[in-house]
């Protein structure tokens, strides 16, 4: 086994809108940490694999696609070739998710897709002999984020500590054949939210990055976004809501994680094999259709940004007769020694992340969300019956390339579960 890396600073040197919170009125006015991304290709005999991570929200087609080609060039087929975003919502605006405030930075945009392209290309240069272990460590940073009020039938966005989170911290090291770490691959399954404002920073991933490479010096940290779309850090108040900030608790969480890191390794990673593959496919997942006239009517006298999502929903229906059917979500699976990361392109909830592990109890599964393309959050079987932003609301935000139907059927959990299960069976 071959493993080449590479890493670089992705932050924006001038002031850019930011991507995360719909609340915010201007750009950014400093940074209080550096982006970064972070690739790692393996190479097994005639086979590459590649694993990108960026401090981003999340990536469009003008991000990914020059990517895909940039590795396929290198020899990864575009189904081995993985993009993972952190999702911090202190990272520049890089994808059409805020309706009609499409504030982007061209030049920035076309300058990191360059930079991530060259990236890749470090990486290959890079590749050496390697060996690899896996282990699983356990953290308790997240809290699920939908909570039933006393007066209301809609979940709301508040702490719950009863609900479903993903503890686990899955680990794998890439070890020189001495036994020194090269890098450690780690990953959590939790929203970055930990404080908003207007500085550009990666929230928790990154601070628990700085404090690995204190504890590991040398050694290469990388951290992949869980299927966290319905938990976040467990700052909280005493009126149960979440806090924001301050920025000692952004260190704080992260602290907290790359410690269960830490711990993890106290154990006996176990050592992976040789074998590497990739498969990828589309979860076509059926969405709520059309709304209702009462709906958009009740919309039209919203926010803004509900006023925009009707309005550009009758604009579609009168030219296309209807809103789309479908919401296609990529599902790959990359085969790393016998570790299968099991990645989604949404907003995933914890719940079927937890499903596909139980599932697939039998394999060794590390599932991601925020990967490739996210389209839309795809919120748990349970959270249908609650509504709520994750399984309504959040679907009026993107209007590119058209506005989306107000959520998935509930059956899309089960299309997303099979499909997961399917390709990771397949490799």
């Amino acid at each position: 086994m071959k493993v080449g890396l590479a890493n670089t600073v992705i932050t924006p040197e001038r002031s850019v809108w930011l991507a995360g919170f719909a609340a915010r009125t201007e750009p950014s006015d400093g940074v209080y940490n550096d982006l970064e991304a972070s690739a790692v290709v393996f190479e097994s005999g005639d086979v590459r694999v590649g694993i990108m991570a960026v401090d981003l929200a999340g990536v469009d087609e003008f991000l990914l696609e020059p990517i895909r080609e940039a590795a396929a060039d290198l020899g990864i087929a575009p189904e081995r070739m993985l993009i993972n975003c952190s999702h911090t919502h202190c990272g520049p605006a890089c994808r059409p998710i805020r309706g009609f405030i499409r504030m982007f930075d061209d030049d920035y945009l076309a300058g990191l897709r360059d930079k991530l392209c060259v990236l890749l290309e470090a990486a290959v240069a890079d590749l050496q002999d390697s060996k690899l272990d896996h282990t699983v460590g356990c953290c308790t940073a997240g809290i699920n984020r939908r909570r039933l009020p006393e007066d209301s039938t809609t979940a709301s966005m508040l702490p719950n500590p009863e609900g479903p989170v993903d503890m686990d911290v899955p680990v794998l090291r890439v070890l020189r054949p001495d036994g020194q770490m090269r890098a450690v691959l780690f990953s959590y399954a939790c929203h970055p939210t930990t404080m908003g404002g207007q500085k550009i920073g990666t929230d928790y991933p990154g601070a628990a990055r700085e404090l690995l490479r204190e504890k590991i010096p040398g050694c290469l940290p990388i951290f992949l976004q869980g299927c966290g779309g319905d938990v976040k850090p467990r700052n909280v108040t005493a009126q149960r809501t979440f806090a924001s900030g301050p920025l000692a608790m952004v260190y704080e969480i992260g602290h907290e994680l790359a410690r269960a890191v830490m711990a993890a390794l106290c154990g006996e990673p176990r050592p992976l094999g040789e074998r590497l593959a990739g498969i990828s496919g589309m979860a076509d997942l059926p969405t709520r259709g059309d709304p209702t006239e009462e709906q958009l009517v009740a919309l039209e006298g919203g926010n803004q940004w509900e006023q925009a999502w009707a309005a550009a929903v009758r604009k579609t229906i009168a030219e296309k007769g209807k809103l789309a059917e479908y919401l296609p979500i990529e599902v790959q699976v990359l085969n790393i020694g016998g570790v299968h990361l099991l990645a989604m392109g949404g907003e995933i909830s914890c719940e079927i992340g937890l499903e596909l592990k139980e599932k697939l109890a039998d394999m060794k599964v590390w599932t991601l969300g925020y990967s490739n393309l996210p389209r839309c959050y795809v919120a748990s079987q349970a959270a249908h019956a609650e509504g709520g932003y994750e399984v309504e609301s959040s679907f009026i935000y993107p209007l590119a390339p058209e506005p989306r139907p107000l959520g998935l059927k509930p059956e899309s959990v089960e299309i997303l579960v099979n499909k997961g299960i399917e390709l990771a069976r397949s490799v």
